[in-house]
């Protein structure tokens, strides 16, 4: 699915009356079954670029336009996964999956042929019946991803949904998500701060600014899949990236040595963290 943004602008007012400036200008173009992860501080922006994409809010200015045609409102050809899950805490895992089915009008055999084929893809067969509460946040994301999929969208929109997982299993659904976009052929948006989760999965990674949101740069990754995050040009692509992110950090204030008291100087450890002399 074709994504073409020109020079979007998103402000919002705040309590005081004054306006935060959220975007400032984007300009991208997004092709046919690409996969491009947003990648930047917090309050960059990225989630913002995000819903405007979705259709769940509109820019102050410039067109954010699917297929050539503006957007004006959620689709179900643009699925959307949030960071925290959105789970139907009513719902088991199948009927959580088969929600947005059930509003399609498909009959009843389709309907359980497309989501049992997810939970197979996603490997939910043994907690097909059991509720949120009873799932671990690796599952419950699998279930989000589930109930995305089965709606076979062309654009599939992730705001950071590994971010409350621990490192393991956050690589582990990282494997998984190149494996599905590589069998699903369909575009992937994917909202990060992590330089080597970008790195891992992206065809291209969008570098924003601090906020106001700009576009800092875009890099191609050229590195053949699956990707190893040991190898020289992975190494590479992280230091280039990580240089890119510093140089908008504030400078470092140098700040003058601490005053120490005798029974300080006394003690080894604290001398030496305090540099007393």
């Amino acid at each position: 699915m074709h994504v073409e943004i020109q020079h979007v602008t998103k402000a919002y007012p705040s309590s005081s009356g004054h306006v935060i400036q959220a975007l400032e200008d984007i300009s991208l173009s997004i092709g046919e079954n690409e996969f491009i992860c947003l990648l930047g501080p917090s309050g960059c922006g990225k989630s913002t670029l995000l819903k405007l994409i979705a259709g769940i809010e509109s820019s102050s200015s410039g067109s954010v336009k699917v297929e050539g045609m503006p957007v004006t409102g959620p689709s179900p050809e643009r699925g959307f996964i949030f960071q925290e899950y959105a789970l139907f805490p009513w719902l088991n895992v199948r009927d959580n999956i088969s929600f947005g089915l059930d509003m399609t009008g498909l009959n009843t055999k389709t309907k359980r042929s497309i989501v049992n084929e997810y939970i197979s893809i996603l490997g939910l067969e043994k907690a097909a019946k059991l509720y949120p509460k009873q799932l671990s946040g690796g599952m419950r994301q699998r279930v989000a991803i589930a109930r995305a999929l089965c709606l076979n969208p062309r654009l599939l929109l992730l705001d950071e949904p590994f971010a409350a997982l621990d490192a393991i299993l956050r690589q582990k659904l990282q494997e998984e998500m190149t494996r599905i976009w590589l069998r699903e052929n369909k575009s992937f948006i994917l909202v990060t701060h992590d330089v080597e989760e970008a790195i891992y999965l992206a065809d291209r990674i969008i570098v924003m600014t601090p906020g106001p949101g700009r576009i800092k740069e875009i890099l191609p990754i050229s590195l053949a899949r699956p990707r190893v995050r040991t190898e020289a040009g992975f190494i590479q692509f992280r230091s280039r990236i990580l240089r890119l992110l510093q140089a908008d950090e504030p400078e470092a204030v140098d700040m003058p040595p601490l005053a120490c008291t005798a029974s300080e100087r006394r003690m080894p450890l604290l001398h030496e963290i305090y540099s007393c002399h």
